[in-house]
């Protein structure tokens, strides 16, 4: 079906096949994604998929059409890039050899979470799933879609947020959380980009994914979403849960309060303290800063176990607060009946002083106790204070030039060179015949535009030519021709074949096709290998 001839393949509104954007979102066919479904393909004979929209090592987004409803929606679709590639008609799903049983246990953990998903949709500020259903030997999930922006993009084009909007937006979502963890639910990547701002003004979250792509150690290819990953998410053995989820939601308050993430984890292990401008700590309730340095402790036993908890340390809830004191500061102090009975004949300005004496004392007391080991305890703060009015990272630079240069060596100098001391991160990657592959086309901010060391950079790659010549490869030994083909964009699949006249292990030629022949960017190819005739040939 060829759809895109008359329908944006983003937003699905009616265009001009002639017409070179979609008049409404601004979409231009750049051509689909890398091993995603194909522009125009149908689903369960109901969903006609559109322009792929994440992808990650558990799977790909699609933007997608209900027919019958003519309601666009979200497709998520298992397909972990590591070890899973494409069928020769760009449909079907299978392992990669020798992966066959971790597919299968990972598809297994990417079903009982959608299970999980459906069983908590009902819960406000959570996309609803609509369906879930097996196709291609693979695994789709459908989630209701809803217009929205990342935090981030919403922070970069407004600025940061006052506490007062951000208490709007984030303690709805908080109660959410706290729903959805009693439920047995873990989300393990909120961020600014998983949070979103809806155009109705409200905070949703989003991406929903499985444990094994959002912590280190497994086979997938991991979400990591830098500052807001807690420690225990770079550990392949130690427990992720709700104390997890707390870290990553205060992370993203903080970048909405400040415009930027704290940072990595693993770094603040040695220098834990969170470095916030003094003209912002002004603005914040009281209550505010210490519930933010609990629940930002890099060691999750020290850390706010409980999006209840830290909702309540926001809000200062006097039966939080209550206890409290209680616990930590009134057995400590004289009770009513064995105050000096001479005090009450003191006049009232002497029981003025004495009374904000004893306020102060107890203040002091408290949040000493309280939040001694806190990285905003009083000691922290004053500190924090005593240090220039920025971020951890306070270096300023000019950024450069990047429109022509290549993705990968930037990145390189991004690890070594102090002009490039920013995060790089790809917003945008689309084919064109005239630009080399991996050339860098675009960039967010321009350059010759000052920014804080440390802050992203955004830039668009070109992907090169959407079609690609195949290259001879008759007489080559299997891992040279797979290792040609890989580099030159392709999926390579060897097919073994016994054929006189040529040694073992030797490339005979292309399945289908030949050399010279132009193959879509992507696409699976498949070539003969010589075995021996002992040996049954399999696929």
């Amino acid at each position: 079906m060829n759809a895109s001839k008359t329908y944006c393949m983003n937003c699905f509104t009616a265009m001009d096949a002639l017409a070179d954007k979609c008049p409404r979102c601004g979409w231009s066919d750049a051509g689909q994604v890398r091993n995603a479904l194909p522009f125009g393909t149908v689903l369960r004979d109901k969903y006609l998929i559109g322009q792929a929209t994440r992808i990650n090592g558990a799977g790909i987004s699609y933007a997608a059409l209900e027919r019958k409803t003519n309601e666009k929606v979200e497709i998520r679709e298992f397909f972990p890039t590591s070890i899973a590639f494409r069928e020769s008609n760009g449909v079907g799903v299978h392992s990669a050899p020798g992966a066959e049983l971790k597919y299968s246990d990972y598809l297994s953990e990417f079903e009982r979470y959608i299970q999980k998903l459906i069983g908590v949709s009902g819960i406000k500020r959570i996309p609803a799933v609509l369906d879930s259903f097996s196709e291609n030997q693979t695994q789709y999930v459908v989630f209701r879609f809803v217009e929205s922006i990342p935090l981030r993009s919403y922070v970069e084009q407004n600025g940061p947020m006052p506490w007062e909007t951000c208490a709007q937006y984030f303690l709805p979502v908080i109660e959410s959380l706290s729903e959805l963890h009693a439920r047995g639910v873990d989300h393990l990547g909120i961020s600014p980009d998983t949070l979103r701002i809806t155009e109705d003004g409200k905070m949703i979250l989003t991406e929903f994914e499985m444990h094994s792509v959002r912590r280190a150690g497994t086979d997938l290819m991991e979400d990591i979403y830098p500052g807001c990953w807690a420690i225990e998410q770079y550990s392949r053995t130690k427990i992720c849960d709700e104390v997890t989820d707390v870290y990553g939601l205060c992370a993203s308050l903080l970048f909405a309060l400040t415009g930027t993430v704290p940072m990595e984890a693993p770094k603040r292990k040695q220098d834990p303290r969170l470095m916030i401008s003094r003209s912002i700590l002004r603005t914040l309730p009281e209550p505010v800063v210490p519930a933010i340095a609990n629940a930002m402790q890099v060691d999750a036993d020290r850390r706010t176990f409980s999006f209840s908890r830290f909702a309540a340390e926001l809000t200062a809830e006097p039966t939080v607060m209550e206890t409290v004191v209680e616990t930590k500061t009134l057995r400590s102090l004289p009770t009513a009946s064995t105050r000096n009975p001479r005090i009450k004949t003191l006049p009232p300005f002497a029981w003025l002083i004495l009374s904000f004496a004893l306020s102060l004392g107890m203040i002091c007391l408290i949040t000493g106790v309280w939040f001694k080991d806190s990285a905003f305890s009083p000691q922290s703060i004053m500190s924090a204070f005593e240090e220039p009015e920025v971020s951890a990272v306070s270096q300023t630079i000019k950024l450069p030039n990047l429109v022509g240069m290549d993705y990968d060596e930037v990145l390189e100098l991004t690890k070594s060179s102090g002009e490039y001391a920013f995060t790089l991160r790809i917003y945008e990657e689309s084919f064109d015949e005239n630009v080399p592959a991996g050339q860098i086309t675009d960039q967010l901010p321009f350059a010759q535009s000052m920014i804080k060391a440390g802050d992203t950079v955004k830039v668009a790659v070109s992907r090169g030519s959407a079609k690609r010549i195949l290259p001879e490869i008759t007489g080559l030994s299997a891992e040279q021709a797979t290792e040609l083909l890989k580099s030159e964009g392709f999926v390579p699949v060897q097919v073994p074949t016994v054929q006189e006249g040529y040694a073992y292990d030797t490339v005979i030629g292309y399945r289908y096709g030949g050399a010279g022949d132009n193959v879509a960017h992507g696409a699976v190819v498949q070539f003969l290998v010589s075995v021996d005739p002992e040996v049954e040939p399999t696929e």
